[in-house]
């Protein structure tokens, strides 16, 4: 009995023991992670739309931990670790989840001014308190190899209290993604700043974020601030590409339907022509920029590609077209391909646009593009509509016999007068066609004393 006791005691204490071990444990991880009293240097960006924790373990010698803050009208935050450039900093890129609850961190590296590549080597792993709060999205994490990277190439120096770091916030359009490679636009506000990493030593866990309105940089100090900054070359690209395929093109065309207008349809072509190279090739220069588009193999670029080789086909069909028609002022074989291949190259043009906007994360101005379409192209239709109704009436008009005509001698079918209507080339103007001239009314007597003077003489005979 007693020793069935002490058994039972015995297995009491151990019991007791492993709960009391557990508890301190998960108290000790709960320290680690969500400690207030944990070593941090803390950055703030100038417009308030990142915020940037770091604190290095000073019990180990690979991980990192660091809390990300950004607003939610910004569609992403990041940081660059190690450089005061983009090239061969360690990015820690964060974005919305497709649910828009919580936070997406994708670790990627930059080789330049690009967009950063997706480095699935990194780890990163979600602490407590990640997710959305009250507006605000926060990703509190653990870095287990963010102090060394591309075997070395890139790093942080722990020793140092003026660590290069850059920093850059996403526009207010929206991102939501769970994929870690989630393609984005450019940085719209962008910086470099100064951190101490001995001031952020110390023990292990989640830096604290002041969240209040009068927070302060933490042994930080901001360096170069850049705020409002837009791709040019992208936004150019699309208005010029834009411009020439809804607009210059089918104007091109219309005036020559309207009014056979063919110097002004040259001029208005070649100038389209010449935006459409400029617009082309700032389309393939911002294509290396982005992840999305540096292999050169989505619709919008391989259709782009076609258009830009059938501009010069079509350019050089009008250009010979128009020279030989010059010259023997009949139509040539190269004319109805030279008219089809135009109404191709805009039907490509307008496609290749609402094409386009997706691939630059901007699908909202899809919808501007068809306004465009909706209003200028029914207006230029019911003009030119408007035109053969009103010629075909006039046609029709002056071909109708009206009474008596002032003008007979200007008919030209025989109606007027008592002749067949063939004019007499040899007849002076303003004769009548069907009244013989008046040198035909000589009298008869004239004509026989004329017969009866003989040959003409010779003055010189008399002398």
């Amino acid at each position: 009995m007693k020793s069935t006791l002490t058994l039972s005691q015995l297995g009491l204490a151990i019991s007791t023991t492993l709960s009391l071990f557990t508890t301190f444990t998960q108290a000790q991880d709960a320290n680690i992670t969500l400690s207030n009293t944990a070593a941090g240097s803390v950055f703030i960006s100038p417009p308030r739309d990142l915020a940037f924790a770091l604190n290095v373990p000073s019990d180990s010698k690979t991980d990192l931990y660091f809390s990300l803050m950004f607003p939610e009208g910004t569609s992403w935050a990041a940081v660059g670790l190690g450089s005061d450039r983009m090239a061969g900093a360690l990015i820690l890129l964060a974005y919305s989840s497709e649910s828009g609850q919580n936070v997406t961190l994708s670790p990627r590296i930059a080789s330049g001014h690009s967009e950063p590549v997706f480095t699935p080597e990194i780890k990163v792993d979600a602490l407590d308190g990640t997710g959305l709060n009250n507006g605000t999205f926060i990703f509190n994490g653990r870095c287990t190899n963010c102090r060394s990277w591309l075997d070395g190439a890139g790093k942080i120096d722990v020793a140092s209290k003026s660590q290069n770091m850059i920093y850059a916030t996403g526009d207010t359009s929206t991102l939501k993604s769970d994929s870690f490679d989630a393609p984005l636009r450019m940085h719209y506000n962008y910086g470099t700043f100064t951190l101490d990493m001995v001031h952020a030593t110390g023990p292990a866990g989640v830096p604290t974020i002041d969240r209040s309105e009068n927070s302060t940089l933490v042994a930080t100090t901001q360096g170069l601030s850049k705020e409002g900054k837009k791709d040019v070359a992208a936004l150019m690209h699309a208005i010029i590409m834009v411009f020439v395929s809804v607009g210059l093109y089918p104007f091109g065309i219309f005036i020559l339907r309207l009014g056979s207008w063919v110097r002004w349809h040259g001029i208005n072509q070649a100038f389209a022509f010449v935006l459409t190279i400029i617009g082309s090739s700032l389309g393939f220069s911002i294509s290396k920029f982005y992840n999305r588009s540096k292999k050169v193999n989505t619709a919008h670029q391989v259709i782009g590609i076609l258009i830009f080789i059938f501009i010069f086909a079509q350019f050089a069909l009008g250009f010979f077209h128009h020279r030989t028609f010059k010259k023997t002022q009949q139509t040539t074989k190269m004319a109805p391909i030279h008219v089809w291949m135009g109404r191709v190259i805009i039907v490509m043009g307008v496609v290749n646009g609402f094409l386009g906007f997706p691939l630059a994360q901007a699908s909202q101005y899809n919808y501007v593009l068809a306004g465009l379409i909706l209003f200028l192209f029914p207006i230029m239709m019911l003009i030119l509509i408007t035109k053969m109704f009103i010629q075909k009436r006039w046609n029709k008009s002056k071909n109708e016999p009206t009474g008596y005509n002032m003008e007979p001698w200007n008919q030209q079918n025989g109606q007027a007068g008592q002749g067949n209507g063939v004019a007499n080339p040899q007849q002076p103007l303003g004769q009548n066609v069907g009244i013989p001239a008046m040198s035909t009314y000589v009298p008869y007597h004239a004509q026989a004393r004329k017969a009866d003077l003989g040959p003409q003489q010779n003055t010189q005979e008399y002398v």
